[in-house]
């Protein structure tokens, strides 16, 4: 999953799962100068997940059959391909946007759409790219760490790809714009609830049991950007460092 796939909630921090959720992890050099407005936000943010995010979640694992579940799982996983194959290409990286555009073809045509998941069976791989990611290949700084209300982490370069991913989007320009409108409120909210059910262990421990919550969920959200812009390969052999000595 991308940083803003679900551009609403504190659910995001799920993506943080994917880094592993030690909270003994830091980041000396992440650039936070705005941490006085950052803590504040958290705390509602984290409020937030306490009050209603997580316990939909808990509630929608309850009522809802595996099956249903894991159908819109991999339906939210098929609407998010056509980004992915945008910002791949963006990026210029031939081989994940082939593998993107094969896993589309083979989910929607032998998989009911995106409902069944062919493509994994088949052994296709599923990057994951944004606009965020392109930014950075394309020489963009990461800029300042912020946490926005309800947005969740980011920097200012996450948040302009986030904004990118709007626009850049196909899905979002079927039917003239509507489906943006009318689908696009629903898929974030089942996005979110997806996201907090599947990561459910890793977000709780960042939130409610690591000493400093802030400073981990930071900290482990610019690792796994940092990862995510890297495709996995070390920075001496790979794309440039989101960070550099606290400068952007």
């Amino acid at each position: 999953m991308s940083t803003f796939r679900t551009p609403a909630g504190l659910a995001l921090v799920g993506f943080l799962a994917l880094s592993g959720c030690a909270t003994s992890t830091t980041v000396e050099n992440g650039y936070d100068p705005a941490q006085y407005l950052n803590r504040p936000i958290h705390a509602f943010n984290k409020g937030v997940d306490r009050a209603v995010i997580r316990p939909v979640s808990k509630g929608y694992d309850a009522v809802v059959p595996a099956t249903v579940k894991h159908v819109i799982g991999n339906e939210l996983r098929f609407l998010s391909l056509p980004g992915t194959f945008v910002n791949a290409a963006l990026q210029g990286d031939a081989e994940r946007a082939g593998q993107t555009a094969a896993r589309f073809l083979v989910n929607g045509v032998f998989g009911g759409l995106g409902a069944l998941d062919p493509a994994t069976d088949l052994q296709i791989p599923e990057p994951d790219e944004d606009f965020g990611q392109t930014l950075a290949v394309w020489g963009a700084r990461q800029g300042p760490y912020y946490e926005l209300p309800l947005l969740g982490p980011s920097s200012a370069r996450d948040f302009a790809g986030f904004l990118g991913d709007i626009a850049l989007n196909p899905v979002g320009y079927i039917g003239g714009g509507t489906t943006t409108l009318l689908l696009g409120p629903v898929k974030q909210g089942m996005d979110i609830v997806d996201t907090r059910l599947r990561f459910g262990s890793a977000i709780d421990q960042a939130l409610y049991e690591s000493p400093d919550s802030y400073t981990t969920v930071r900290n482990l959200y610019l690792l796994r950007r940092n990862s995510a812009i890297l495709n996995g390969q070390s920075p001496a052999v790979g794309r440039p460092d989101i960070y550099q000595d606290g400068e952007f």
